[in-house]
């Protein structure tokens, strides 16, 4: 299905004792008889409640909806609950098992080390406990995802929390009120002005971040359920256009490159033949305003195009003066979450007004809040993220693993991109993708172990 379809163990010398599935039809065949995960010892299978907690924990994390909820707390609720249960299952260091994770803690350790040298040490340090309380996740996500069914239960959760937030956003979403006189955007968000997908670049990229994984769950499941996930992928193509987010169109085409790079030529046809069926339905229903802002840089034609080219400008001056204060604080920054008040305190002594707006760029919101150490550490977990897979993605006999490591790897792809356009540097869902990556990776070279020794065993 994937290039490295044909490769088997013996040929890719890293998988020997596991068996090859590359011709299986996952559709077709009995239970019984389709590669089956290796069985964690009978003491540690009580941790699987902590794992549905985890799922739980997860779906609402990346979803967002206890935003809209007034004092839902669900958070604060559920973390000392898995706190115990990393305790009792005793997996409070698995996250130094993995490599991706120990660069996790370390960007958290560096965001800390950048608090003291801040502009503003309080702000930063609110910062600080947004960055932590990711990384507890990671934890959790370490502690409670073992192996490669547990992996695909996560991708399931994810996509299932995105196909939420696209028919929420649908159904009780609107333009939020911004700008001078309080003007309605006509773009899609969800939720009040401090809720995370109020903005509509950032509800865009939640969506278009859990199209990968909700395909990757539709392509293992058959019939009512396969054709269920694959309906549920219509609303978040629908919130996601809605939005009217350029950077959002250009990161999915970015994860669908991908995509068509290794799937094979019907696969290609059938995504092909989807896209221009949505491109069609795009051009009938989506209001003008929203397709003329898609076709809108730097030339304006009306009020909406004025307003897009606009934003392509303040963006490219943002970038220009978040190079500046990286060159000025190349070691540890201006402080995490100061660009704002170190751009506005800097333009103030120049004799100008401050742009009082974030980086949108996550590369520049690093760099110039945490030095160049910062964007180091930020650069090395996304590219582990990808290359990690790649092995995975080109060789693993099992074709639901492979298809696995290449949805992830779209989903990576279509966060560095967004990442490029936004600024996510701290927590949300570039967390969470690394993440899934990462314990994907873990749970792959554990199930190859626990397969060696069982060979070496048999051979005895």
């Amino acid at each position: 299905m994937y290039q490295g379809q044909g490769m088997t163990p013996a040929a890719t010398g890293e998988y020997p004792a596991y068996p090859d599935s590359s011709t299986i039809d996952l559709g077709s065949t009995s239970a019984e008889q389709r590669p089956q995960a290796f069985r964690a010892p009978a003491s540690a299978r009580f941790y699987k409640p902590f794992h549905m907690l985890l799922l739980i924990y997860l779906f609402f994390y990346c979803s967002r909806i206890m935003e809209l909820i007034p004092n839902a707390r669900i958070g604060m609720i559920l973390q000392p609950v898995l706190l115990i249960g990393m305790i009792m299952t005793q997996r409070t260091t698995a996250i130094l098992r993995m490599p991706l994770g120990k660069v996790l803690i370390a960007i958290t350790a560096w965001v800390a080390i950048c608090v003291p040298f801040s502009v503003w040490r309080g702000g930063s340090f609110t910062v600080f406990l947004v960055a932590l309380q990711a990384l507890a996740l990671v934890v959790f996500m370490a502690a409670f995802i073992r192996t490669i069914p547990d992996c695909f239960r996560v991708m399931w959760t994810v996509g299932i929390a995105m196909a939420a937030v696209g028919v929420l956003a649908l159904l009780v979403g609107g333009g939020k009120v911004s700008g001078p006189g309080r003007v309605q955007d006509f773009r899609l968000g969800l939720g009040g002005q401090t809720n995370t997908l109020a903005d509509a670049n950032f509800l865009c990229l939640y969506i278009v971040i859990g199209l990968p994984f909700l395909w990757f769950s539709a392509s293992t499941k058959t019939g009512f359920k396969k054709v269920l996930l694959l309906s549920l992928m219509l609303p978040m193509f629908a919130g996601a256009a809605r939005t009217g987010s350029r950077m959002g169109l250009l990161a999915l085409l970015a994860g669908l490159l991908l995509y068509l790079i290794f799937a094979s030529v019907k696969q290609r046809v059938a995504v092909i033949a989807a896209g221009v069926a949505l491109l069609i339905l795009a051009l009938s229903f989506l209001p003008p305003r929203i397709l003329e802002r898609f076709t809108t840089y730097f030339e304006a034609r009306s009020a909406a195009s004025a307003e897009a080219a606009g934003s392509a400008e303040a963006r490219k001056q943002l970038l220009l003066r978040a190079l500046v204060l990286t060159a000025e604080h190349p070691f540890f920054g201006v402080g995490p979450g100061e660009f704002i008040d170190a751009e506005a305190q800097e333009a103030g002594e120049e004799g100008h007004r401050g742009m009082w707006h974030y980086t949108h760029n996550t590369y520049a919101e690093l760099s110039s809040e945490t030095g160049i150490t910062g964007l180091v550490l930020f650069v090395i977990a996304l590219f582990g993220a990808y290359r990690g897979l790649s092995p995975i993605r080109n060789k693993y006999p099992d074709v639901r693993v492979r298809r696995a490591a290449l949805f992830t790897q779209m989903a990576v792809v279509i966060t560095a991109v967004g990442a490029f356009f936004l600024s996510i540097a701290y927590g949300g869902m570039v967390i969470v993708v690394i993440t899934i990556s990462a314990t994907l990776q873990a749970a792959v070279a554990n199930q190859a172990r626990q397969a060696r020794r069982q060979a070496s065993e048999n051979a005895r």
